[in-house]
């Protein structure tokens, strides 16, 4: 009757912020990024975005797939997906397809829930 819907993998990335790296400034960029450090700046992201426990981003984010293991002080815009974990912290708006958010997760801001017109828009910026 109900289909669950395939979980996004993040366990190949492109681009690896270290545990002990603090990066600061714009990026813009394709595949998938892996934050286990602290990123001070905006994303801007052809890809899939994993911010891992010991991660931490403080800056927006727009890009297709979202997941929050870590902390974010920002605004999210997913094509896709964004999941919350269940230790992950989120402060900030987020405009989404679709959004997962785990028992004991943290989110803090406000949700708009995108309709396919809308991704489309969002993908062509």
């Amino acid at each position: 009757m109900f289909s669950k819907k395939e979980d996004v993998q993040y366990t190949k990335f492109t681009t690896l912020i270290g545990a002990d790296c603090v990066f600061e400034g714009r990026l813009n960029t394709k595949g998938t990024i892996r934050i286990e450090g602290e990123l001070k700046g905006d994303i801007n992201l052809e890809g899939n975005l994993y911010i891992g426990e010991t991660g931490r981003l403080i800056g927006n984010v727009n890009g297709s797939n979202v997941f929050v293991a870590g902390e974010v002080h920002g605004n999210v815009y997913a094509t896709g997906q964004l999941r919350v974990a269940a230790k992950g912290k989120l402060y900030g708006d987020v405009n989404v397809k679709s959004f997962v958010l785990d028992e004991n997760a943290i989110f803090d801001g406000n949700c708009k829930m995108l309709n396919n017109e809308k991704t489309l828009e969002l993908e062509n910026l």
